[in-house]
Parts: C-alpha cells; structure tokens; sequence
C-alpha cells in the first residue's frame, strides 16, 4: 500500500507563489506561515499568509531588511471562493491554488512593480510619540479580540486580562505623554 504525500499548505502557496514571482525571488523551505519571499536585487521582502479572520489571503511588501516600517510597506489580499470548504486553512490545504493563480498574479504584480514609500524621517517628538500611540493602540485592540473570542469560546481568561492591563499602562503612559508634547495639560476628575 502505498502512502500519498501532501505538501504542508504554506508549501502549496509557495509553489504556486514562485511560478507568479520568478527565479529572482526566493523562499525557505519552511512549512509554517508566514511564507516570506526575498528580491535581494531589488531589497524586497514579500510576506504571504493566511488571515484566518477573514478567510482570506494576506500579502505584505516592503524592505527585505525585515524592519517592521509600516509606513514602507504596501499591504494586498486575496478572497477566494471557499466553496467545499469550511475556511481558509481548509481551502489551502486541499482547493485548487492552480486555478486562482492569474488572479493572484496580478495582486502581486500591484505589489512588487510599485516603489515602496520613501522612508520618512520624523525629527519631531510629537510626531515619535503619536506613531508608539497607534502602535499600542493597534496592539490593544488585538489583543481585546483575542480576550473577547476567549471569553466566548469559554477558554481561560486571567492571563490575557492580564496583558491587556500591561498594555493600557503603556497606551495610557504614551498618551500622557503625547498630550505633554502637544502642550495639553491633563485635568484630574
């Protein structure tokens, strides 16, 4: 008897992945997400992955160096029809990634034909401070999601409340000082 060998679903991706991209793109052979794609001549970096919230497909592009530059990055996604499937990760495992390569031929070429954003140099200390104010706000608000989806799946719950209250201080601490840049003085209640 023989045994059929599948590919890990971030490999399937990848496979059809490389055939949009070309040889001037390469990958690990890693099995797990995010499947991540390098042009070193043109100092690129594409991530792929699932975004299981949405059933869809989630593509960033921006330096290769890897920083985390948000504002460097250009952001795409795919949905597929998930028909004969009950999620993504079902639909990667087993769809036909063959048949939606056109489409996703041209959100890539969207992605990697364009230039990046200039980096921007940010020498004002409000303007530091706002941008740490929106990242812990953004890392908030994910982990909220994620203690709210506990509290309904009925999973344990105390040490998600408890990073949550770390990231209050820190959003409640940059907010403060935010406020004291911008010259807004903070009125006691």
């Amino acid at each position: 008897m023989t045994r059929t060998v599948t590919m890990a679903p971030a490999q399937r991706l990848a496979t059809v992945l490389v055939g949009i991209l070309g040889a001037d793109w390469t990958t690990s052979a890693s099995t797990d997400w995010p499947t991540v794609f390098t042009h070193e001549a043109a100092d690129r970096q594409l991530t792929a992955y699932p975004d299981r919230g949405n059933n869809r497909l989630a593509f960033i592009v921006g330096p290769a160096d890897g920083e985390d530059d948000f504002a460097r990055q250009r952001f795409g996604k795919y949905t597929p029809d998930l028909t004969g499937h009950d999620t993504i990760d079902g639909w990667l495992a087993e769809g036909d990634l063959e048949a939606v390569a056109d489409a996703l031929a041209v959100i890539l070429e969207r992605l990697t034909e364009q230039p990046l954003p200039e980096r921007m140099v940010r020498t004002h200390p409000v303007e530091t401070a706002r941008e740490h104010l929106a990242q812990h706000a953004r890392e908030l608000a994910a982990h909220a999601s994620h203690f709210a989806a506990s509290l309904i799946w009925a999973q344990p719950v105390a040490d998600d409340a408890q990073r949550l209250v770390g990231l209050a201080q820190a959003l409640a601490h940059t907010a403060t000082r935010v406020d004291e840049l911008r010259g807004i003085k903070r009125t006691r209640r």
